[in-house]
């Protein structure tokens, strides 16, 4: 498996890219309606399927609670969100919530280079 930081890395690349596929830009003012069929929803509950999913490799056995958490913070600083913006919600654990507010309002802050 690779490290935390590898995968990090790997899964903000990709909303990165989901990001720019739905032409999301910080100009974008999000909606809740924006990201109900988009491809940065798509991908970020995605990523949190394959997060819930990972194995230690020599175990076997799956990651602890506190080490996916760890691998979403690692994200969210690789997408340029510093601790003080997170509020206890992040783009990965937002997608999977009903209400897309919080992760339009990640978005927002992504796109928009908030530090």
């Amino acid at each position: 498996m690779a490290t935390f930081q590898e995968l990090a890395r790997d899964y903000a690349k990709r909303i990165r890219e989901a990001l720019a596929s739905d032409g999301f830009t910080s100009r974008s003012r999000i909606s809740p309606q924006d990201l109900r069929h988009s491809r940065t929803l798509q991908e970020a509950k995605s990523i949190k399927r394959e997060i819930d999913d990972l194995i230690y490799t020599q175990s076997k056995n799956p990651l602890s609670d506190d080490d996916k958490r760890k691998i979403i913070e690692q994200i969210d600083e690789e997408l340029g969100l510093p601790r003080k913006i997170q509020k206890g919600y992040n783009i990965v654990e937002s997608a999977s919530n009903d209400d897309l507010s919080d992760l339009a309002d990640e978005i927002e802050n992504v796109l928009g280079g908030k530090k």
